[in-house]
């Protein structure tokens, strides 16, 4: 059975395939991931029981959302991990709220979020109906 602690903030078990687009060129993701997971290049659908996307902006969630859905394997979830909100200096336009209406405008339900550290959270969905 898996846990959603601070070391394993996704719930992943050793058993499930876990594939990750968008990681490329953020390191500070890496402390989240499982050790097991596939990084995939962008583009790629390489078809797994966890999907995570990793996404900077409501326009990158946009363009990535249906291929990163395209590759959850039936039965499985997507998390897509954003920059939080609270991050001082920057302006967002993720946060839990509109990361779950884009989900649901794409028939995915969002079903819970986590927070990665200080700088980035994540919220979890599965297909709707599921």
């Amino acid at each position: 059975m898996s846990s959603d602690s601070p070391a394993n903030p996704f719930g992943i078990s050793a058993e499930q395939r876990v594939t990750v687009y968008g990681a490329q060129g953020r390191p500070e993701i890496a402390a989240f991931l499982p050790a097991h997971a596939f990084l995939a290049e962008p583009g790629a659908n390489v078809p797994a029981d966890v999907v995570l996307l990793v996404v900077g902006s409501a326009a990158d969630l946009a363009h990535d959302l249906s291929g990163a859905a395209a590759a959850v394997e039936a039965g499985g979830v997507l998390w897509v991990c954003y920059p939080s909100a609270t991050v001082e200096g920057e302006d967002r336009d993720l946060n839990r709220d509109t990361v779950a209406s884009l989900l649901a405008a794409n028939d995915w339900e969002p079903l819970a979020d986590v927070t990665l550290g200080e700088k980035w959270s994540a919220v979890r969905g599965q297909p709707t109906g599921k």
